[in-house]
C-alpha cells in the first residue's frame, strides 16, 4: 500500500495560490464503495493515518495558465520557468518508513528536467528528472541509483469551483506499493513551503489605535501571531462596539515573530511600561498568546488574557524546521511542546499565579471523504478554510492525527492539564486563522466586546 501527498503552489500575476496532491491507492477506493457511507469515510480516514502525505508545499511558478474564457482560443502553457516540489511517500513493509521528495522541474519547450533530493531516516539521496509537458499535461519520471526510490508522475490540470486543481496518478517502486501499480491523484489548495524570503522582518510597533471617554479604565493590548503583523486586527478592531471603545484605550503590538518568544515578551513589557499602562488586557491570536505569557512571566501586569489558538503546550509542527523553512527561526521553534520557551512558561511562577486570569479559545478543523464524479475526494467542513490550515492538518497525519486547528492541537489550545479562569466551549469547523475573524468566529467577538 502506499500513499503520498504532493502540494504544487501557483503564482499568476503576482498572487499565490497553492495546491496539494492527495494520493490514495485506487484498489482501496474501489473496496470502500462496497461499505455503508459511514464505514467508508472511517476506512478511508484509516487510510489517511496510515499511509503518509505529503505534509509541506509545492512551489510552481507559472507566469501564465492556460485561460478558459471565450474570447480567447489560444492555449497559453500552464507552466513556465523553474518550479519546486515536495512530497512524501510512505513505504509500509517491512517497516513503515517515509521518504521526504524535494526536486525541482525546468521547462524548455515541451521538455522537463530537473533534479530531485530524497531524505529518509538516515540519509540524503540524489537523483534527475526527465518528462515533458503538453497543453496542460505532465509527465515525467524520477531516476535514482537505488530503483526502490524512483517514481513517475502524470496529470492534468483542472478547474472546479474556479479553484485549480490536477488529477493523475504516481508510479513507485517502493515496496507495498501493489507492485508499481498507479495511484490516482486529487489536487486540492496547499501552502507555499518554499519561501523565498517570502516574510520579511516585522519593525516593532507598540501604538494606540483607540482613545476611550475613561483612560483609568484598562486598557486592551491586541497581539498577532506567527507570520502576522498589526493588520491582522483590522477587521476585529472595526468590529468593536462603540461601548467597547468608550471603556477601553486600544493598543496593538507588532513584533518581529521571527525572534524568540521571550525576547518578544521582553519588548512588550518594556512597551507598556513606557506607555503608563498598570493593568492591561491582552488579547492575543496564536503565537502571540506565548509573547503574552512571555511578558507575564517577566512581571507584566494583566487584568486578563484571552487567548486564541495560543500552542500553550506548544504544537509538534514547530519540529518540522527541516521541511518548513518558515518555521526554521527561533520565534516559531519556541514553540515546539519540547522546547525551553514551552517549558520555561509552564513552570513559571509568575505564569502560574495569573493563570486565573486567562480565557482560552480554541477552534478545530473538520471534513470527510466523499465520492465526487466517482472520485474519492477530501472535501472541508468549511469553505473558507485557510490555506495553510489546510496543509498544517494534514501534516498532523505525521503525530497520529490529534482533533486540531490546522496548526495547534486542540489540547494545547485548550491548555488542558493546568488550571484557567475559563475554558470556552470548542469552536467546531473553525480553523486557526479564523479564530480572529470577528464574522466566522462571532462568539469571540462577542466575548471581546463585552470585555
Amino acid at each position: 500500500m502506499l500513499a503520498a501527498i504532493v502540494a504544487l503552489n501557483l503564482f499568476r500575476n503576482g498572487l499565490t495560490i497553492t495546491v496539494s496532491l492527495r494520493i490514495f491507492d485506487k484498489h482501496l477506493i474501489v473496496h470502500a464503495r462496497n461499505h455503508p457511507l459511514n464505514a467508508y469515510i472511517m476506512k478511508a480516514r484509516q487510510l489517511e493515518n496510515l499511509i503518509g502525505l505529503l505534509t509541506l508545499g509545492i512551489i510552481i511558478s507559472l507566469a501564465s495558465c492556460k485561460k478558459d474564457n471565450a474570447d480567447n482560443g489560444q492555449d497559453k502553457p500552464v507552466l513556465q520557468g523553474t518550479s519546486f516540489w515536495e512530497s512524501n511517500l510512505i513505504e509500509i513493509n517491512p517497516d513503515t518508513t517515509r521518504y521526504f521528495y524535494l526536486f525541482s522541474l525546468t521547462r524548455s519547450g515541451n521538455q522537463l528536467t530537473g533534479e530531485v533530493f530524497v531524505r529518509d531516516s538516515s540519509a540524503m539521496k540524489q537523483g534527475v528528472i526527465s518528462g515533458v509537458i503538453t497543453q496542460d499535461s505532465i509527465f515525467f519520471t524520477a531516476d535514482f541509483d537505488l530503483n526502490k526510490l524512483d517514481f513517475s508522475f502524470k496529470g492534468v490540470f483542472e478547474r472546479e469551483s474556479g479553484l485549480p486543481s490536477l488529477t493523475g496518478s504516481v508510479n513507485s517502486s517502493l515496496p507495498g506499493a501493489g507492485g508499481g501499480e498507479e495511484m490516482l491523484v486529487v489536487a486540492s489548495p496547499s501552502v507555499d513551503f518554499h519561501c523565498p524570503d517570502v516574510f520579511p522582518d516585522n519593525p516593532y510597533v507598540f501604538r494606540k489605535v483607540s482613545s476611550s471617554e475613561h483612560p483609568n479604565d484598562s486598557s486592551v493590548i491586541f497581539i498577532h501571531g506567527m507570520t502576522g503583523d498589526l493588520t491582522h486586527w483590522n477587521s476585529v478592531i472595526e468590529s468593536l462596539s462603540a461601548d467597547f471603545k468608550k471603556r477601553h484605550d486600544v493598543y496593538v503590538y507588532q513584533y518581529n515573530w521571527k525572534d524568540s518568544i521571550r525576547k518578544n515578551g521582553k519588548i512588550l513589557l518594556d512597551s507598556v511600561n513606557a506607555a503608563g499602562l498598570v493593568n492591561p488586557i491582552i488579547v492575543a491570536h496564536s503565537m502571540g498568546g506565548l509573547v503574552a505569557r512571555a511578558y507575564i512571566a517577566k512581571g507584566g501586569p494583566v487584568a486578563t488574557l484571552v487567548a486564541l489558538g495560543t500552542p500553550h503546550l506548544g504544537s509538534p509542527l514547530a519540529t518540522l524546521v527541516k521541511l518548513l523553512c518558515f518555521i526554521n527561526f527561533p520565534g516559531p521553534k519556541d514553540m515546539a511542546p519540547e522546547s525551553a520557551c514551552i517549558k520555561s512558561l509552564l513552570a513559571s511562577a509568575n505564569d502560574a499565579q495569573n493563570r486565573k486570569k486567562y480565557i482560552v479559545f480554541a477552534g478545530q478543523m473538520k471534513g470527510s471523504f466523499k465520492i465526487v464524479n466517482h472520485r474519492l475526494k477530501w472535501v472541508w467542513a468549511e469553505d473558507y478554510y485557510d490555506i495553510m490550515d489546510k496543509v498544517g492538518f494534514d501534516a498532523f497525519v505525521l503525530f497520529k492525527s490529534p482533533a486540531n486547528d490546522g496548526l495547534v492541537p486542540l489540547s494545547s489550545g485548550l491548555f488542558e492539564g493546568y488550571t484557567v479562569k475559563e475554558r470556552n466551549p470548542v469552536l467546531e469547523w473553525v480553523d486557526h486563522k479564523n479564530l480572529r475573524n470577528p464574522f466566522i468566529s462571532k462568539q469571540v467577538m462577542d466575548y471581546i466586546n463585552a470585555l
